[in-house]
């Protein structure tokens, strides 16, 4: 097949080209997210070892806790929303079959109170290795 289109003179080149390049392209795409995870994973691991380490080497010396992770995704988070919705139909006489109206009046109200969780309480679930 490839001899069939190396007889046309270059025709099929450029074809060739875009084929290796959306080869290459979606390989890329692919392996970013594994990139993505093992820089994450070394990042981890660094934190880990440096914790570890300051907590052996300062150890009696040293009265507070250091805390090993803190993620800001635990909230308590309590959310109040009200709705009242009210509508109206009418049908005014005009011409032959009239106006039809439809009157909405919609009141929503959404109050929301988020507390962002300390590291010192985030640590205590945190198993020390």
């Amino acid at each position: 097949m490839l001899r069939a289109l190396k007889n046309r003179n270059a025709q099929a080149v450029m074809g060739e080209y875009v084929v290796v390049i959306f080869l290459v392209m979606a390989v890329l795409m692919a392996m970013t997210m594994y990139f993505k995870r093992a820089l994450q994973a070394r990042i981890h691991d660094a934190r880990d070892y440096m914790v570890t380490e300051v907590r052996a080497r300062s150890a009696g010396s040293f009265n507070g806790d250091l805390y090993r992770e803190y993620e800001p995704y635990y909230t308590n988070t309590l959310s109040n929303v009200a709705r009242a919705i009210e509508f109206e139909t009418r049908l005014l006489p005009s011409g032959s079959s009239g106006i039809f109206q439809k009157i909405f009046n919609e009141i929503l109200s959404v109050s929301v109170n988020s507390e962002t969780a300390p590291p010192r309480d985030y640590n205590l679930t945190t198993p020390t290795r």
